[in-house]
Order: C-alpha cells, then structure tokens, then sequence
C-alpha cells in the first residue's frame, strides 16, 4: 500500500523512486501483472479439457488413498476417506489432488498424439482459456501469466521428461502462473460454457450505433479452442455448487447458487541460493448465479 499524495508535491520523484525500490511492490498492479500459481483454483479447468479429449467420463473415478503415488514422488491429498474421488463431480467438491495429478496424465499421455504433442495441445486448451497470454484488458502493463511449451521443458530437462517430470501441473501448481484477471476470465468462459469478451472499465456507453458495436473489440464474443459440450461444463458446475453447499458454506447466499473452486498454492522463493518454503497462498474463484450467470469472481490472499 502507499498513500497517493507521496505522488504530488515537490518530493514526488524521490518518493516515488522510493516506492520503485521497495520490495513489497506497493506500485505493481497486481490484478494484472501479479503471478500466482493458481492451485486447486485450475481443477475445473483440467477436467474440462480432459472431458473434452475423451480421456474420463464424468463418472470416472479414482481411489485415492490419501496420496498420489502413479510417479516416484507422491503427491499428497488433503482427503484420504474412501469414494471421495468416486466421480469428477466429487474429485471437484473434495479437490482431490490425486484424482487431478491422475487426470492430468491421462491427458497429456493420450495415446492419439504421445506425452509431448499431448502436452503441447493441452496446453493450446490452457491458451484458448486465456491462461499463458495476455487477454487484451484496456490496462497498461497486462502480463500474459505463464504456461511453458514443451521447449522450456525440453532446456529444463534436456529433453528428458515426461508427465511425471511436471505433474503439479495438474493441480495448477509446477511453472503455471496467472494473474487474478486471467482467473476471473476463465471462470467466466465456464459460466459462459464457452466464450468470453475481453474485460475492461466501463461505467456506460452512450448513442452506440450498430457499427460502432462491430468496431468495438471490447463486443467481440471469443470462442474457446474447441465446442466443448455444455454436458461437459454442467458436470464441472455440479462439483463447483457441491463445494460451496459442502465445504465452502461461509460465501454461500439464500436463494442464489454459486459456483465456487479454492484452492491453496505453495510458494517458494530463492534466498540466499537456497529454496525457501514461504507461506501459501490463499486462492478463490467463483461465478453465480449457476442458471444464469452475472459476476465472476477471482481472489487471491
């Protein structure tokens, strides 16, 4: 935080060079150019896709036991109670880390392309919900977020590596970045079952002919990579409303249901050439109503 008047008067270029230096980031606009893991907050999004490959059915499930243990390193689940992955529905509501590290592989190692051309089309998915590039906000200094190709992989690794290697990925975790825009963006092309239009500050538009809407790219309706069925994005929406009606009962509203993912990121930095754990972040993502859909919304803490 900083108070504006530092930015007026006629220490104004000392302060605000103070601020430039200060290594909380008081002037980085966060909304747009802050990176998060997006942690379970990305679920829906990675069922979605695999939904749509045909790799799980919205009844598949998974018998997670507690932890994930299809790689050499497990990958721990807050849920270890039989049948709490029994479905996508429930893996969604319970936010198994197992059902969705399994997922993520069965994606990416389809067998119709192989694990590196299987990763490159998941992540042209991820591109197609607006994670990994800029959305075009009319904000200056939007940053695109980060989804690697397979080329940071193949330097990282020497081209050896497979979905093991980046299994995190599929808990939104691993190198995957966004900003809280490009989250409030993508939970909207789920309430919108497909589409988007580019977010940006309006208070009204006023005497708009019908060829100022066509100019306007601000009413350009953008279509996801591919039709994904609304069966598909109905399936997710029913895990989404569970979480809220189940474990996340504090944001829910008489009368109106919401759709909602949490999520928990870990966070880690380089200090002193070791890798530190810092705290986690908190992350959220929700849109409402489900029947006909009018705010989304996207926090981080």
């Amino acid at each position: 935080n900083y108070n504006p008047n530092d930015l007026t008067g006629p220490n104004k270029q000392k302060n605000y060079g103070r601020l430039v230096l200060d290594v909380a980031g008081p002037l980085l606009n966060r909304a747009v150019q802050g990176n998060y893991e997006p942690g379970s907050t990305f679920k829906p999004l990675g069922a979605l896709v695999a939904l749509d490959e045909g790799v799980i059915s919205a009844s598949y499930g998974y018998p997670c036991a507690g932890a994930y243990h299809g790689c050499a390193r497990p990958v721990k689940c807050t849920h270890k109670n039989p049948g709490h992955a029994a479905s996508l529905r429930l893996g969604i509501a319970n936010s198994c880390n197992s059902y969705f590290s399994q997922v993520y592989r069965l994606t990416v190692d389809n067998p119709r392309y192989g694990t590196k051309k299987g990763y490159a089309k998941w992540r042209e998915y991820l591109n197609a919900f607006g994670l990994g590039k800029k959305i075009g906000v009319d904000i200056p200094g939007e940053d695109r977020g980060l989804v690697p190709d397979t080329s940071v992989y193949n330097r990282v690794y020497r081209n050896s590596w497979n979905s093991c290697t980046n299994l995190t990925l599929g808990i939104g975790q691993d190198m995957m970045q966004a900003t809280p825009l490009q989250l409030a963006n993508a939970i909207c092309i789920v309430a919108n079952k497909g589409y988007y239009y580019p977010p940006h500050f309006v208070k009204n538009i006023q005497n708009e002919t019908e060829s100022d809407t066509l100019l306007n790219k601000f009413r350009i309706k953008h279509e996801v990579l591919t039709k994904i069925p609304d069966e598909a994005y109905e399936s997710v929406m029913a895990g989404m409303q569970d979480v809220v009606e189940h474990n996340a009962k504090a944001v829910m509203i008489p009368g109106i249901n919401i759709c909602a993912k949490t999520g928990t990121a870990e966070k880690y930095r380089i200090i002193d050439r070791k890798r530190i754990k810092l705290k986690d972040n908190s992350m959220f993502v929700c849109f409402a109503p489900r029947e006909n859909p009018k705010i989304a919304v996207a926090v981080v803490v």
